[in-house]
């Protein structure tokens, strides 16, 4: 067939449009070669053109579609029918209908459709678009402080980029790919973990404003009668590293139990009661006092954690770098690493 045939066989005019595609016999040649090895493909367009034809019902608005003339397109079908040896589309008023192959040769390309979308997002990236999903793992507290009203202003920046946070005072394991960038309280082992010291905090007792004008500003660890501490119920977190100078006499009673940690602090911040607070965080909780400072604390390292490898995507790369950023603003470390992390269960 000399060259340009296929383009002046093609209909011209959109009312032609579902005129049948003819199909052109394949030479002796050409199907004893079919024969051995089946229908090979070598242009990966005639795949595209069949996709947009398949999804449009028409030649013409595949071709806007693709952004290319209409000859080009039905010349791409005539040659996948010639590979496959039958038709993929018969006509019908105003479209041209799939055959029973086509729908299979459809399902069989939408894994590719979906990897060639993949592809253009991440040049999208490339090009200051940031695309795709991000999971950050940290505590119960520090979602609802810090992380969660700094990702909203990612989210209202990047119309394409979607947080999963994932809520826990566990530690999510990022070699899994549990989560993708986590924010923990100790220097995590794994050698193949990116681990940065964005800055330091600390454990400490804290009441309300409120609670001091009722019983004054505690001097011991007694506690009035018409108050109580809270503490954990379940979570047999160690509390005896926090007492400084030794522990109690007597053992902690916490009247108020509870693994919740933001329930506690609602309920310390009632004026009733006492209880642990990170102090990056008390200090932005109106009303709050730290009490029995010499007696009771402990210091509290903050690490941005994450897996080498996807630190590679720039979606991952944006959330990474707007993190650290802010935390090292929140806790004011120069984010060194330090020799001996101190692990703890920090809120």
């Amino acid at each position: 067939m000399a060259p340009g045939t296929a383009e002046r066989a093609a209909p011209a005019h959109p009312a032609c449009d579902t005129a049948p595609v003819p199909q052109r016999p394949a030479s002796p040649p050409e199907t004893a070669a079919l024969a051995r090895t089946g229908p090979q493909l070598a242009d990966w367009n005639l795949l595209r053109s069949f996709v947009a034809v398949f999804e449009t019902g028409t030649l013409t608005e595949a071709a806007r579609r693709l952004g290319t003339t209409q000859p080009s397109v039905g010349r791409h079908v005539r040659e996948l029918e010639a590979a496959l040896g039958e038709a993929l589309f018969v006509r019908l008023p105003g479209k041209l209908k799939a055959t029973q192959r086509a729908l299979d040769l459809h399902a069989a390309v939408g894994p590719m459709k979906a990897a060639v979308q993949d592809a253009e997002r991440l040049f999208a990236g490339a090009h200051g678009r940031v695309v795709g999903t991000v999971r950050i793992a940290t505590s119960e507290v520090y979602a609802y402080h810090v992380i969660a009203p700094l990702v909203a202003e990612l989210l209202a920046e990047q119309p394409e980029l979607e947080i999963e946070l994932s809520v826990s005072n566990r530690a999510d394991n990022l070699l899994r790919r549990d989560a993708d960038i986590a924010v923990r309280f100790f220097r995590p082992d794994q050698d193949d973990l990116i681990a940065v010291h964005v800055g330091s905090t600390e454990l400490g007792l804290y009441v309300h404003e409120r609670f001091i004008a009722r019983h004054g500003v505690p001097t011991s660890y007694a506690c009035p009668e018409d108050a109580f501490v809270a503490g954990f119920d379940r979570d047999l977190s160690p509390i005896a590293p926090m007492f400084k100078g030794g522990p109690p006499p007597g053992p902690v009673q916490f009247r108020l139990r509870s693994d919740a940690m933001l329930a506690r602090q609602a309920a310390v911040e009632t004026g009733h009661g006492i209880g642990v607070y990170l102090a990056d965080v008390a200090a932005r909780r109106p009303g709050l006092r730290r009490v029995l400072a010499e007696r009771f604390g402990a210091p509290q390292e903050v690490w941005l954690c994450a897996h080498a490898e996807l630190r590679r995507s720039a979606s991952m790369r944006l959330v990474w770098d707007r993190l650290e950023a802010a935390l090292r603003e929140r806790l004011q470390g120069d984010g060194a690493p330090v020799d001996a992390p101190h692990a703890g269960a920090a809120g």
